[in-house]
């Protein structure tokens, strides 16, 4: 890296945590800084509620993150995580976690310590299986894993009462776990590019179901009976090798159609979560922060002196 670079970036990550603790901010942005580690001073912003430190080059975490004691939504994606990083352990109090695009093999057992974990995000990681114990998360309201190569859900999973939304697009599975329906909460579920060629009739007894997505699986007929079992939900059947019937008409069914008609059928009557939803499904990134102008940053880079008085590399 260029060393005139390297000095500026490292020192407007300290001019703006100086700004954050001296203004005892609750939201602090250090997104795309090419960190590989901790300035000490952001142990000393205690009273951050969301931190967000996506894009950058960070390997593990510190012990003292502990300090962040009012912490309760923090980003680490597209960083260089290549484990789950155990001193997160010690925030057992987050509400929101994003570990996406890192490289993290397995989610650790102690994954139910984080009992208050509402949104958990783990997309394109190098996710094989998940744990059981993913099942002791019971405010968990909202789980995304796709991009992984997970073959089978845990049984746990199925503990998830309060889970609304559920994303594992691009994985390998082919069926859930046998008390699936105990799911009464779901709302959204996107299963799209697995490798499903039925719908589980257990599903059909998810009331709350309002979409579910399976487009690019392996369905060659339509599954007639869960289909009219399930006349809540709308279910996208894109992109399968169907072999379609000209007299079969299903209101909830999409088999082909153009962008408007899909967005007719599965937006129209969705809540603003659910819309969201749809348009995030090739990004899962969270931004809890009040970011600085571009004006600001443009006024740092301009004034080298004022970036901060503290000129160390860390």
């Amino acid at each position: 890296m260029n060393p005139v670079y390297d000095f500026i970036q490292r020192n407007r990550v300290l001019a703006k945590i100086e700004k954050a603790q001296r203004s005892k901010a609750r939201n602090l942005a250090l997104d795309d800084f090419d960190l590989t580690g901790f300035p000490n001073i952001l142990f000393k912003c205690c009273d951050l509620f969301s931190l967000n430190l996506g894009h950058n080059n960070i390997m593990d975490l510190p012990n003292d993150i502990i300090q962040l004691k009012n912490l309760r939504h923090l980003s680490l994606d597209y960083n260089s995580l290549d484990k789950f990083p155990m001193a997160l352990k010690q925030l057992s109090h987050l509400v929101t976690l994003n570990i996406s695009h890192n490289p993290i093999k397995e989610l650790t057992k102690d994954i139910g310590c984080f009992v208050t974990l509402e949104t958990l995000w783990c997309n394109a990681c190098c996710l094989t299986t998940l744990p059981e114990e993913l099942g002791t998360l019971i405010k968990l309201e909202a789980f995304g894993a796709r991009h992984n190569k997970i073959s089978k859900l845990p049984d746990g999973i199925c503990n998830l009462k309060n889970l609304r939304w559920l994303t594992l697009e691009d994985n390998n599975l082919h069926n859930v776990p046998q008390n699936f329906d105990k799911l009464q909460s779901l709302v959204h579920v996107n299963f799209n590019k697995n490798n499903f060629n039925f719908i589980p009739l257990r599903m059909s007894k998810i009331k709350t179901l309002r979409y579910l997505h399976l487009q690019n699986n392996e369905f060659f007929t339509l599954p007639d009976t869960t289909i009219f079992a399930m006349p809540h939900t709308k279910i996208n059947l894109q992109h399968n090798p169907l072999q379609l019937e000209d007299n079969k008409i299903y209101s909830n069914v999409i088999v082909t159609g153009t962008e408007n008609e899909i967005l007719d059928l599965l937006g129209n009557d969705s809540d603003s979560s659910s819309d969201n939803w749809d348009n995030s499904l090739n990004s899962s990134d969270l931004n809890y922060s009040d970011t600085e102008s571009e004006s600001e940053d443009e006024e740092i880079l301009t004034d080298i002196p004022r970036l901060s008085k503290f000129l160390v590399t860390f």
